[in-house]
């Protein structure tokens, strides 16, 4: 059961990836429509205006590099990075733990184990559904549909109880081979 929690989140590891990827795809591509040499308008496939849904708007608000947003890093630094490109490491780094803990079951040890604990690895995915509540409770205050977004809140969340289940399954499995 242990690995399939791990597969299971390795799997959504590469949706939310090419979700964060595509957001920052589209993020880019309205930030520079004025630059496009034949004058085209860019239409994202996430603004579907039949449900009223529009990810080219909210990419482009304040909260959509969080870290500036908050203060952590100044506007306009080299790290002050689209949400997408969080979510991208985020996704990334769920995605190469599986492989990693595949090899530390095997023969690995030490500071595998450590970077890519389910400790830490609770811990991050913690922080992924903090920052999605805080942009979920956003969209809706400002009354905004996200396909892309919520699709990665759903994603963030499954990944965290995946994670929490992970946490107590390893602990249930080491008392029980003590």
């Amino acid at each position: 059961m242990y690995v399939s929690h791990i597969l299971n989140n390795a799997v959504l590891g590469v949706i939310g990836f090419i979700l964060s990827a595509y957001s920052v795809y589209v993020e880019h591509k309205v930030e520079h429509k004025d630059d496009s040499p034949d004058g085209d308008e860019f239409k994202a496939l996430c603004d579907i205006e039949s449900i009223g849904a529009s990810c080219s708007a909210v990419f482009s608000l304040p909260e959509g590099k969080m870290l500036s947003f908050f203060g952590l890093i100044p506007k306009g630094h080299a790290l002050d990075i689209p949400n997408g490109v969080l979510g991208m490491l985020f996704y990334f780094f769920t995605i190469i733990r599986f492989f990693v803990k595949r090899k530390t079951q095997q023969s690995w040890g030490g500071i595998f184990n450590v970077l890519f604990g389910n400790s830490i690895f609770l811990v991050i995915s913690s922080l992924a559904l903090a920052s999605s509540v805080f942009l979920g409770r956003k969209l809706y205050i400002i009354r905004e549909f996200c396909v892309v977004c919520v699709s990665t809140h759903i994603i963030n969340t499954t990944v965290w109880i995946r994670a929490i289940m992970e946490k107590f399954d390893s602990r249930s499995s080491k008392k029980k081979n003590n």
